[in-house]
C-alpha cells in the first residue's frame, strides 16, 4: 500500500440509515453514484432472526465529490434502530491498485481489495439490540477503516460486514487477510442457512491479536481463520448446529465484541478465499 498519495475528487464512504430516516440534509455532498442495499435485521448481535420483530435498515456505499472543505472526518452519525441519520463521507485520498493477492499457487480469491469494484458493505451496530456502541466504516487508498466505540453496557459489540451471493466461498477451506491491527480483539463472522429456533446461525472465530503476528514495515500483518475453528452462536451464544457450510455462505462480517469498553481501530487492506 502507498504511503502518500495525490488527492482526488472520487472518494468511498460506508453509511447507514435507517428506512424512516429524515430527508437529506441540503448541505451533504452531491451523489455521483450510489448503490444501496436493504438488510432485515432481527436483533442482529451475532446471529439474526429469520421471523418475529424486525428493524428494517439501510446501508450504502457512495462515490462522492466533496466540498471544498471537506476534510478525511466523517460526520456524526447515530447509530440507534429507531433514530439514524444518513452519513456521508469525504475523504482526500483517492483509490488505488497497488492491493496484491499473496498466494503464489493460485489457490486464493479475493472477495475485495477495496479498490472501489467490490461488494458493498454496511455497519451493523448494538443499536439493534438497545446498546450504545458506534462504529463506522472508511473506504479510502485502497484500505478500509472500521474504527469507534464500543460500550460494553448493552450490546457491546459493533461489526462490518458484506452479503454473499453463495458463490464466493465454495471450495474454500479459510479465509486469508492483510490487516492493521489495534490492541483490541477481532473476530470473523460467516453466515449460512442454518437456522436455531428460527434464528439465524452466525460461525465465529478471533483473528489473532496483535502481540500474536508479524508486522510489515506498514504494521500490517496477514491473519488466517480456518473454517474448522469458526463456532456456531446466535447472539452471541454458542448453540448446537452444523459445521460452516462455505458453498451456502451468505454473509461475510468482521466484529469487535471483546468485553472491552473504548475506542478501536482496523483497518484491512484485502481478504482472500483460499482453498
Amino acid at each position: 500500500m502507498p504511503t502518500s498519495a495525490p488527492p482526488s475528487t472520487n472518494n468511498a464512504a460506508i453509511g447507514l440509515t435507517a428506512t424512516h430516516a429524515a430527508a437529506r440534509p441540503a448541505n451533504l455532498p452531491s451523489m455521483k453514484t450510489t448503490l444501496s442495499i436493504g438488510l432485515t435485521l432481527g436483533l442482529a448481535a451475532c446471529g439474526s432472526s429469520a421471523s418475529g420483530t424486525t428493524a428494517a435498515m439501510t446501508a450504502a456505499i457512495a462515490n462522492t465529490t466533496p466540498p471544498s472543505t471537506s476534510t478525511d472526518e466523517p460526520l456524526a452519525s447515530s447509530t440507534s434502530a429507531l433514530a439514524t441519520t444518513p452519513t456521508s463521507v469525504a475523504t482526500t485520498g483517492p483509490t488505488t491498485t497497488t492491493s496484491t493477492n499473496t498466494s503464489s499457487d493460485g489457490k486464493c480469491r479475493r472477495l475485495d481489495d477495496f479498490d472501489g469494484d467490490g461488494p458493498s458493505w454496511l455497519i451493523v451496530n448494538d443499536g439493534v439490540m438497545g446498546g450504545r456502541s458506534q462504529g463506522e466504516g472508511l473506504i479510502d487508498k485502497s484500505t478500509l477503516r472500521f474504527f469507534g466505540t464500543v460500550v460494553t453496557t448493552g450490546g457491546g459489540f459493533t461489526s462490518v460486514r458484506t452479503l454473499l451471493d453463495g458463490t464466493e466461498l465454495v471450495d474454500t477451506s479459510f479465509v486469508r487477510a492483510r490487516v492493521r491491527l489495534d490492541e483490541r480483539t477481532y473476530g470473523v463472522r460467516l453466515e449460512d442457512a442454518q437456522q436455531v429456533g428460527g434464528r439465524r446461525v452466525s460461525h465465529g472465530a478471533d483473528f489473532p491479536r496483535r502481540s500474536e503476528v508479524l508486522t510489515d514495515a506498514e504494521g500490517f500483518a496477514i491473519v488466517e481463520v480456518n473454517y474448522d475453528m469458526l463456532s456456531p452462536v446466535v447472539f452471541g451464544q454458542p448453540v448446537q448446529a452444523g459445521s460452516f457450510d462455505p458453498a451456502a455462505a451468505t454473509e461475510f462480517g468482521l466484529i469487535i465484541a471483546d468485553g472491552v469498553d473504548g475506542d478501536f481501530t482496523l483497518e484491512i487492506d484485502w481478504i482472500d478465499a483460499c482453498e
